[in-house]
């Protein structure tokens, strides 16, 4: 599966390194077509320009009898537009993408909830390697693949569906599910309408469904005919993902515990919370040595992820603000 563009060690002249922040988001990036990545979630000043620019960004509501939770709400029928153009890219990308999960990761299997997310995770860091990578990067406007940036928006919506599943009564990663009971699921518990917003997802369940399916299984879809490959080393795919997830899970923790400490205590002072003795993972200390902890696991994060770009290392230690905005 390795491409044409590695990053990592081989990578000549070294760049500055990015903070953590600068790696793990986006903000007005374009792909090929001046589509923006993150759509209607992009910087206002972002949406204004790409209109301004011609970029269409049509809404209409949404009338899929199969889907009762988004009948009436607002869906962003031009990025579905450019979506559909390239189905079977994405298709057979995400196809791609859940092979290399299985063969770094094998355990919980291909077909698991822990897959689902994982793939789905995957697809989400697409453009972060390509966007800051040292060699061959691709520029910011313009010029990423309009079937990356599918794969990336399709991914941003199972991601988040697929954690919403797992979180719900306990269920495990190991756990074995089927595309219907994905589907079923975040139909019956509103995953495909923003809460914020009240839009929805303008994809058909069909296409969802299709997108699941071959996630889990493979179906309908074909790894092999893949172009994800020539834009990218599976390998360096791998190495950031790792490590950006390893500091998402210990951020999803410091989270879980920080919001249990200000509903216990909503007087507290952040003085009184450091001092606060908290258990978490089998070990015990304050609240004060987790943010510490979680510092320093951040700081390593940053330093990992540079050098998976062909980036410089020597990036200041993330600090308690940058910590906390990263929440």
């Amino acid at each position: 599966m390795a491409g044409r563009a590695a990053s990592g060690a081989g990578a000549a002249s070294p760049r500055r390194g990015l903070r953590l922040a600068q790696l793990l988001t986006l903000g007005d990036q374009t792909d090929e077509h001046g589509r923006l990545l993150l759509e209607d979630s992009a910087p206002r000043q972002a949406q204004k320009r790409v209109k301004r620019a011609g970029v269409a960004m049509s809404e209409a509501r949404c009338d899929y009898a199969d889907s009762p939770s988004r009948l009436g709400g607002r869906m962003n029928v031009s990025a579905y537009d450019s979506l559909r153009r390239d189905t079977a890219e994405v298709l057979h990308g995400f196809a791609w993408l859940a092979e290399l999960r299985a063969a770094a990761k094998p355990d919980p299997g291909r077909g698991t909830l822990g897959s689902l997310i994982d793939v789905a995770n995957l697809g989400t860091t697409l453009p972060l390697v390509l966007f800051h990578r040292v060699h061959d990067p691709v520029p910011a406007q313009g010029v990423l693949p309009a079937f990356i940036a599918s794969i990336f928006k399709a991914s941003r919506g199972l991601f988040s569906g697929a954690v919403a599943m797992l979180n719900d009564d306990d269920r495990e990663a190991s756990t074995a599910v089927t595309t219907e009971e994905v589907v079923t699921y975040a139909e019956q518990h509103g995953q495909f309408r923003r809460t914020e917003t009240q839009r929805v997802c303008a994809a058909p369940t069909r296409l969802i469904a299709r997108t699941i399916e071959a996630i889990l299984t493979g179906e309908g879809a074909d790894a092999s005919r893949s172009r994800l490959g020539d834009h990218l080393h599976a390998d360096a795919l791998w190495r950031f993902f790792s490590l950006h997830e390893s500091f998402s899970q210990a951020l999803s923790t410091y989270r879980f515990v920080l919001d249990n400490l200000t509903a216990e205590r909503p007087e507290a002072g952040p003085e009184e919370l450091f001092s606060v003795t908290v258990a978490v993972a089998g070990r015990t200390g304050t609240f004060g040595d987790l943010t510490e902890a979680l510092a320093h696991h951040g700081t390593e994060v940053q330093a990992g992820l540079n050098e998976v770009l062909g980036r410089s290392g020597e990036v200041p230690p993330l600090t308690l603000p940058a910590l906390l905005r990263l929440l």
